[in-house]
């Protein structure tokens, strides 16, 4: 038995935590917020994790929602221009990669009331940099997947990853309920269940996604990222959820104006179920030093932190966090140095942590001409749009076509698709 301490309770710590207790090691996880806390408090994101997400969880025994959680089976994606006026669709399945999104709040607190049943030792602080000295001293290996907070000053920003200096998105969400809005099939043009995407050309983006919460059951999440200073960027004013709401449905009714209906009679699922704000994506070293020249490691978020436009966040942390398992796992008794840390999570990022980064930053950008004759491609030849939908799974399984011009035909006639004259 080896110890471990974990700092955050989110994705990548709690994956991490209940992975190694299930090994038989000595686990102490650091939350800064009760369980009770955290399902009372605003919602943190709008997650929705694909299927081999999905997996990790089951084959860690925690997928408790799983009968209740509506599966997203496909995107429907419309590109716009700014008048609202449709001037591509593509529509795929996402067939044995389908997935679902539930409410953190929901799932973090019941996780957090799970990992101590199981062996863990929750603790209940947050942790000062000082502490985490003293935390450090006493565990083989400490782990911080603090995400956003204060505590990732540890972590040196990596200048050559790193593409941003600012926010490219200004971001709002909402957790909604209404009677257009739900069911099987609430876009008729639209023949599964769907993530609802819109993207519009020098403005910005807006999804909609099926969702569960714990307070009113199945609904829908809809999440805006504005480019800054755009027609869309007015959310961040707004001081509540309901006025958050009107600004939403007129960005709607302006942009996506064959959408509207769906919102006319929706209602927040609860007073908490809405958020704003922005930050800037960072790729940061995953050895954080502390003032004694101990260290400890970062992991999901704290070292990878992606815009949210391609629902990679906890998908990319849950992978990272499988990938850093394993990598403990194999150390049997063996010593983890910075040099271990530095190599795990550079064969990560070779792997598979700069696929997801670089798909994420060519969404917010015009698509290049590769990716632009996919689409095209896809909005005629399903087998194409399925496949381009699924491979949000998997980022990786883009290259190199995504980038490669006479590689994109080629995927487009391997696939069966027809190339543009």
């Amino acid at each position: 038995m080896r110890k471990f301490a974990i700092i955050g309770g989110g994705q990548a710590g709690l994956h991490i935590g209940f992975a190694l207790l299930k090994a038989g090691h000595a686990v102490t996880l650091y939350s800064d917020r009760t369980p009770a806390e955290i399902l009372g408090s605003r919602i943190p994101s709008t997650a929705f994790l694909f299927n081999s997400t999905l997996d990790m969880e089951r084959e860690l025994g925690l997928n408790f929602w799983e009968d209740l959680v509506p599966y997203g089976e496909g995107m429907h994606v419309d590109f716009r221009d700014p008048s609202g006026a449709i001037g591509l669709t593509v529509q795929g399945r996402l067939e044995d990669r389908k997935g679902q999104a539930l409410d953190q709040r929901t799932k973090f607190s019941r996780w957090l009331e799970e990992f101590p049943k199981r062996g863990g030792k929750l603790v209940i602080k947050a942790v000062s940099v000082e502490e985490l000295d003293q935390i450090s001293a006493e565990n083989d290996l400490t782990i911080v997947t603090a995400g956003k907070g204060n505590i990732n000053a540890l972590f040196e920003r990596d200048d050559q990853r790193s593409v941003h200096t600012k926010p490219p998105r200004h971001l709002a969400a909402l957790l909604l309920t209404g009677p257009k809005l739900m069911g099987d099939r609430p876009w008729l043009r639209v023949p599964f269940r769907p993530l609802r995407f819109n993207f519009v050309a020098g403005v910005g983006e807006f999804f909609s996604l099926p969702f569960y919460t714990h307070t009113v059951g199945e609904c829908r999440s809809v999440l805006f990222e504005a480019i800054p200073g755009g027609p869309i960027d007015r959310f961040q004013n707004a001081q509540s959820g309901e006025e958050l709401l009107e600004i939403a449905k007129g960005v709607i009714r302006e942009f996506s104006p064959d959408d509207a209906h769906h919102f006319e009679d929706v209602q927040l699922t609860d007073p908490n179920a809405w958020l704003k704000g922005a930050f800037t994506p960072t790729i940061r070293k995953p050895v954080g030093r502390l003032p004694s020249g101990r260290f400890v490691m970062g992991v999901g978020d704290t070292v990878v932190l992606n815009d949210p436009i391609t629902g990679q966040g906890s998908n990319n942390a849950a992978r990272m966090s499988k990938f850093v398992i394993e990598k403990i796992l194999a150390m049997g008794d063996g010593s983890f140095t910075p040099g271990w840390v530095n190599d795990v999570v550079d064969t990560f990022w070779h792997e598979s942590g700069q696929y997801t980064s670089a798909f994420t930053n060519a969404l917010l950008n015009p698509p290049p001409p590769s990716v632009m004759e996919v689409l095209v491609a896809a909005s005629q030849t399903p087998a194409i749009a399925d496949k381009f939908m699924q491979n949000f799974d998997k980022p990786s399984d883009y290259w190199p076509w995504l980038v490669d011009l006479d590689l994109a035909r080629k995927f487009i006639v391997d696939n069966g698709g027809h190339l543009a004259a």
